[in-house]
């Protein structure tokens, strides 16, 4: 029997990104860092009523630039296993240049064709949700790529040059009530 899945990028989606006047934008780097957005308790509620697979894909280069370490990394995955429920999260913890050699770093399909092999997931029945064009630009036959951003032409432009036709939403919780309504 196959399952069918969701599949979540972490920050912006699940979490707050982070902005500090130095820094610039970052990921959380470490555990009181990771505020939880609104509304992404009920739509994983949602989904798993729904009965699909919760696996988070993320990029993390900041273990890579050493901006966090790999065992508080580690700690926010245990943090979001405990609070969320979530049944995977994968991590593609190498540096942007490293792309060409490694084959996890999305929009690679890497750390999605790992959870489709463990978890033994049917990609036609499943669903990505992400932030950023990288997240839902994988090549694979979802059943609907769903992205999280205000509508825009900037942003329509932006989808018609990379060639992919994602479903705006505003939040994982729209997401996840279209996905309720598809099924």
């Amino acid at each position: 029997m196959t399952n069918k899945a969701v599949f979540l990028d972490r920050d912006g989606v699940i979490n707050k990104i982070m902005y500090h006047d130095q820094k610039g934008v970052y990921s959380a780097m470490n555990v009181d860092e990771l505020l939880i957005l609104p509304k992404v308790v009920e739509a994983l509620k949602v989904l798993k009523k729904l009965g699909y697979k919760i696996i988070i894909v993320s990029n993390q280069p900041g273990v890579a630039f050493g901006y966090i370490k790999e065992k508080d990394l580690e700690k926010i995955n245990r943090k979001l296993f405990k609070s969320l429920g979530v049944d995977e999260i994968y991590s593609c913890t190498h540096h942007p240049d490293f792309n060409g050699q490694c084959d996890c770093r999305k929009p690679k399909s890497g750390m999605f064709l790992k959870a489709i092999e463990n978890f033994n997931i049917d990609v036609k029945k499943s669903y990505i949700v992400g932030d950023n064009i990288t997240d839902v630009k994988v090549d694979l036959p979802f059943k609907n790529k769903f992205l999280i951003g205000k509508r825009s032409n900037e942003l329509f432009n932006l989808l018609h040059e990379e060639k992919i036709k994602p479903e705006i939403v505003k939040d994982l919780y729209e997401a996840a009530l279209k996905i309720q309504e598809d099924n």
